[in-house]
């Protein structure tokens, strides 16, 4: 192995066990004890740490994708609408559908966590004050999550190893990250959750978080940029938090759909499609120009 590949690696690791310490931290000693926190303390903190390392070795905040470019944001909004558009009408359509069509009285409901953050239930100040913590909440995440993985370690990797290993590390690490409250769901809330619904949510997790980064990791390659991997992150993050298919019974009391995880796979399924068949086609374009 290269001295160069070493130390990139090792600069990952350093740069990654940081911001580790601040999610168990977290996810282990806060959420379970105290309040859930929806992950802000360790992105806020983290942040910070981010911050500084960059500062440390002495990269501008370009040289990680943050290009601040009037052309590059707004491409990055225009994919982030065009890569969650078509999954989120595909895959809610075909919930709606199937439960419909099953003769279920089926309703699309927007709130934040709770039904009693609808429109209906809450009013609209209620109702506003929701939708404004999860766009907060999303825009906090997406702002860390993008900087880091997408943004730092990816650089780190960029000049010693190929893309497709770096991608592959992050989408490691950016995995490892979310499969964290997995190990809390194990220590604390075993006694109220049973192993197959602990499994369940290890595999959802587990697929569903490996989709993203990939997926991410490719749009990073394919823009040159972190600012298309903030809005789309944003994008869905929010779409999923906020927008709920939902059926009733004849109380209308509201049913869970225990299909959820299946939803959120195939959402994430479709907009990898679609990132990968553009990356594609700007890898082929670069090359064209390159022969002209």
């Amino acid at each position: 192995m290269k001295a160069k590949k070493v130390k990139a690696l090792s600069r990952i690791s350093q740069c990654f066990f940081f911001f580790l310490i601040l999610r168990l931290a977290e996810e282990l000693l806060i959420i379970p004890k105290l309040y859930n926190t929806k992950g802000i303390i360790s992105c806020v903190g983290g942040f910070v740490i981010l911050l500084f390392y960059i500062r440390f070795i002495n990269k501008p905040l370009e040289q990680i994708g943050m290009i601040f470019s009037g052309h590059k944001i707004r491409k990055g909004i225009l994919l982030a609408a065009l890569f969650n558009l078509v999954p989120a009408v595909i895959v809610y359509a075909w919930e709606f559908y199937k439960h419909s069509s099953n003769g279920e009285h089926t309703v699309i409901r927007v709130f934040y966590e709770s039904t009693d953050n609808a429109y209906s239930v809450a009013g609209s100040s209620g109702f506003i004050r929701g939708a404004l913590i999860g766009l907060v909440i999303a825009v906090v995440h997406a702002f860390f999550y993008e900087m880091t993985f997408r943004g730092l370690l990816i650089t780190l990797g960029s000049r010693s190893m190929r893309f497709a290993s770096i991608n592959t590390i992050q989408t490691a690490l950016y995995t490892f990250w979310f499969l964290i409250p997995v190990l809390r769901l194990i220590l604390f809330y075993s006694d109220r959750v049973t192993w197959r619904e602990i499994l369940s949510v290890f595999i959802a997790l587990l697929f569903y978080e490996s989709l993203a980064a990939v997926k991410l990791g490719l749009l990073r390659s394919a823009t040159g940029s972190v600012w298309a991997c903030i809005f789309d992150h944003i994008a869905f993050a929010y779409i999923l938090d906020m927008v709920h298919v939902q059926t009733t019974d004849a109380n209308m009391k509201v049913q869970i759909d225990g299909s959820y995880y299946v939803y959120i796979i195939a959402y994430q399924v479709i907009a990898l499609l679609m990132v990968y068949i553009y990356y594609v086609i700007k890898k082929k374009k670069i090359k064209e120009n390159q022969i002209h």
